[in-house]
C-alpha cells in the first residue's frame, strides 16, 4: 500500500469517527488515550523500579558488612518498649553491633531499668538526657547525642515506634553498606485491620514508593525515620542535623545534605522492613501528615514532580472517562470503561509487585478505593498544612 493510499485510509477513519461522535468524541478519545499512555509510562518506568531493583547491580565498595551502631531516641517511660521492641533489636542476628538508646526524661527508675538490661545484653548502650520544659529536646538533638556516643563507624537511626519484622533486619540493612555509605530501608504502618488502618498503610506505602523510586534513580530526597543508615564521617562532615528550629523531617533534610548520585544503597526485602506503631485515630494521623508536610518546602526542586504529575494525570483521566460516560453513545462508554480497566490492571501490576517486595499484605484488594480518593486526600493536605506546628514527638 502506497503512502498516499495509507493517508487516505487514515483520513477516512478520522472522518468516520467525526461523523459518528463529533468533535467532542474525538477530543475525549484523544485525551483518554494520551493520559493512559502517560500514566503507564510513569507507573512502569518510575514506580515499577522498586520491585525490579537489585542492589547487587551497584558497584561494591566493601567486602563485608561492617560493625553497626543502632541509635534510638526514646521520649517516654515505655516499659512495653523495653520488653518487646528493644528486645527485638538486641537479639538481631548480626555479628557485631550495639544499640544506643537515648532516653530523654527525668524518671531515674525507668533509666535504671534500661541500664539493668545491660546484664543480659552487653551491647546495649543507654544514654540519659534530662528533660526540661524550658529547654525542649527535639528528636534531632537526641539523635545527635546518640551518634556522638556511638562507637562504630556506621550507624543506623531508627525510632522507638518501629519494630523490625525479622531477626535479619539489621544484617540485611548492613549489606547495604557494602555498596554505599548511605542505606535507605522501608518502614510501614502496623496492620490492625479496618478501613482507617488501610488508609494509613496505603498512604505510607505510596509515599515510600515515590521516594524509594527516586533514590533508585539517584535522586534521593527522603528517607524513613525508622531505617536510615550512614557512615559517621558523612555526619561529622555535615556537622550533624541542620534546621534545628524544625521539629520534624530531620531524616529528609539530613539525607539531602549527605546524598550524592553514587553513595546511596536502597535495601528492599520483606525481611528488611520495620513496622511503625499506630498511636491514635484519624486526628493523630492527620496531624502527623500535616507536620511532615511542612518539610516539603525544603525539598530539592523537582523532587515531587513525578508524584504531582501522576496525581494530575490521574484526575484528568478520571474526569475524561466520566465525561465519556455522561455524554457519549453506549459503544463509546464501553470503550472508555475498557481503557479505564486497562489502566487499572497496569497500576495493580505495579502495586502488587511493589507490595510483595516491601512485605506489605492486605493492601491490594481495596487499592481501587485509595486510587480514587488519593488525589483529593493530598489536595486537602496541601490546603490545610499552612499552620506551623511545634511538636517534638515526631
Amino acid at each position: 500500500m502506497t503512502l498516499p493510499r495509507t493517508m487516505e485510509k487514515i483520513y477516512d477513519i478520522i472522518y468516520s469517527a467525526l461523523m459518528a461522535y463529533g468533535n467532542l468524541g474525538i477530543v475525549l478519545a484523544s485525551v483518554i488515550i494520551v493520559l493512559l499512555i502517560a500514566q503507564i509510562v510513569l507507573h512502569l518506568g518510575i514506580y515499577g523500579r522498586v520491585a525490579s531493583f537489585r542492589l547487587m547491580n551497584n558497584k561494591q565498595l566493601r567486602d563485608k558488612e561492617p560493625a553497626i551502631s543502632v541509635v534510638v531516641p526514646l521520649f517516654a517511660e515505655d516499659n512495653n518498649y523495653l520488653d518487646t521492641t528493644l528486645t527485638t533489636l538486641l537479639t538481631q542476628d548480626y555479628a557485631e553491633f550495639e544499640v544506643v538508646v537515648v532516653y530523654v526524661g527525668n524518671c531515674d527508675d525507668f533509666f535504671a531499668d534500661l541500664q539493668s538490661l545491660q546484664r543480659l545484653y552487653p551491647h546495649l548502650s543507654p544514654v540519659h538526657i534530662d528533660y526540661s520544659p524550658r529547654y525542649p529536646v527535639s528528636t534531632k538533638i537526641a539523635l545527635n547525642v546518640g551518634f556522638k556516643s556511638a562507637k562504630y563507624d556506621f550507624v543506623i537511626a531508627t525510632s522507638s515506634d518501629a519494630t523490625p519484622n525479622s531477626e535479619r533486619w539489621l544484617s540485611l540493612l548492613a549489606k547495604g553498606f557494602m555498596y554505599g555509605d548511605i542505606v535507605l530501608g522501608y518502614s510501614g504502618i502496623e496492620h490492625l485491620g479496618g478501613f482507617r488502618n488501610f488508609i494509613f498503610r496505603e498512604y505510607q506505602f505510596n509515599e515510600s514508593v515515590a521516594w524509594l523510586s527516586a533514590a533508585i534513580r539517584h535522586r534521593t530526597y527522603s528517607a524513613s525515620r525508622s531505617a536510615l543508615g550512614f557512615k559517621k564521617s558523612l555526619y561529622f562532615d555535615a556537622r550533624g542535623f541542620d534546621h534545628l528550629n524544625m521539629n520534624v523531617g530531620e531524616n529528609d533534610l539530613f539525607v539531602q545534605q549527605i546524598a550524592t548520585r553514587d553513595n546511596v544503597s536502597v535495601v528492599l526485602s520483606p525481611r528488611a522492613i520495620c513496622t511503625e506503631r499506630v498511636w491514635g485515630g484519624w486526628g493523630w494521623w492527620w496531624r502527623r501528615l500535616k507536620l511532615l508536610q511542612t518539610t516539603h518546602r525544603f525539598y530539592p526542586k523537582g523532587a515531587l514532580l513525578p508524584t504531582i504529575t501522576e496525581l494530575c494525570l490521574r484526575v484528568l483521566f478520571f474526569a475524561a472517562v466520566v465525561a465519556a460516560l455522561a455524554f457519549m453513545p453506549w459503544e463509546f462508554k464501553i470503550a472508555a470503561i475498557t481503557v479505564a480497566m486497562l489502566r487499572y490492571f497496569v497500576v495493580m501490576f505495579v502495586v502488587v509487585r511493589n507490595a510483595a517486595r516491601l512485605g506489605e499484605t492486605g493492601l491490594t484488594a481495596m487499592h481501587f478505593i485509595y486510587d480514587i480518593i488519593e488525589p483529593f486526600l493530598r489536595l486537602f493536605l496541601v490546603l490545610f498544612s499552612y499552620k506551623k506546628y511545634k511538636k517534638s514527638w515526631l
